[in-house]
């Protein structure tokens, strides 16, 4: 009932603001263009939106589909929008009549919107239909907004995306949060093995944006002094920080620690608790 006063109030808004030339953005069919990319840790759909922003459908391994707008200018304030079914030109059939409230935010990234809205627009798109979002302009609500996503040129992007994500592994932040990698003795380069799991997490990273902290950190076993021992874990924290930082993780979300032999996880002078005890752990944080 309150979504329905809502949109009887926004509805009639716009009627009194139809004496004005609505502000479209929306690109032409001749410039209008899908774009996908994808790793083993992410899927991704982009629609330059021009004079407006890059839209996007993304999602990453263990997490749910969504959709956003990364603005060119930032957005002055918040308004309340409808997002609708237009019919192009070409298309016959009748658009849904579904009309779905969301909310254009402040700022460079002024709509994020969860995984069943981004799953009936990508249906829509699907249809033949445009996607688009109507709201009241910020400096004259006399006048109407329209952000609009183009079917054109949609359909070979859109196979190769559901294609990805059916490739996509569950595993996500819960099998990532906390990575460790061994070390063999008295080095701090990372081997082969290391590697592959570096670079693993590596795209992962970077897929999700909502990470905000890594910290990194060194360990050593009890061999050696314990000088020696703490500036060796500092060098293999550093070592794994330079080689995340070379497959595009930003080196302002790495903090590095290091603490030689004092933190052990396993506490016995054995071999095999020694090469346990050789490492870095790597956790994130949202």
């Amino acid at each position: 009932m309150v979504i329905l006063i809502l949109l009887a109030i926004f509805n009639s808004n716009l009627l009194n603001a139809a004496e004005l030339e609505a502000q479209r953005y929306v690109a032409g069919m001749h410039e209008s263009v899908w774009g996908f990319s994808g790793s083993g840790v992410n899927c991704e759909l982009q629609h330059e939106i021009p004079q407006f922003g890059l839209a996007r459908f993304r999602r990453i391994a263990g997490d749910n589909l969504h959709f956003l707008i990364d603005s060119y200018q930032p957005i002055p304030e918040k308004v309340e929008a409808i997002l609708r079914e237009v019919s192009p030109a070409w298309e016959h059939n009748e658009p849904d009549s579904l009309k779905q409230m969301v909310v254009i935010h402040s700022g460079m990234r002024p709509l994020q919107l969860d995984r069943k809205q981004a799953g009936w627009l990508l249906t829509s798109l699907n249809k033949g239909q445009l996607g688009s979002f109507d709201f009241l302009d910020w400096d004259d609500s006399r006048r109407q907004v329209q952000v609009q996503l183009s079917p054109v040129h949609f359909q070979k992007a859109y196979r190769e995306f559901k294609q990805c994500l059916r490739q996509l592994p569950n595993n996500g932040l819960t099998d990532y949060r906390h990575t460790v990698v061994h070390f063999a003795l008295d080095v701090d380069t990372p081997d082969k093995q290391a590697q592959q799991q570096l670079n693993q997490l590596a795209a992962y990273i970077v897929a999700d944006e909502k990470i905000n902290r890594i910290m990194i950190a060194g360990h050593a076993d009890d061999q050696g002094g314990r000088r020696y021992n703490k500036r060796l874990s500092a060098r293999r924290a550093e070592r794994v920080s330079r080689y995340l930082s070379k497959k595009g993780v930003k080196q302002i979300l790495m903090t590095q620690r290091h603490y030689g032999e004092s933190k052990p996880k396993i506490a016995k002078q054995t071999e095999m608790a020694r090469a346990e005890n050789r490492r870095v752990k790597i956790s994130l944080q949202r």
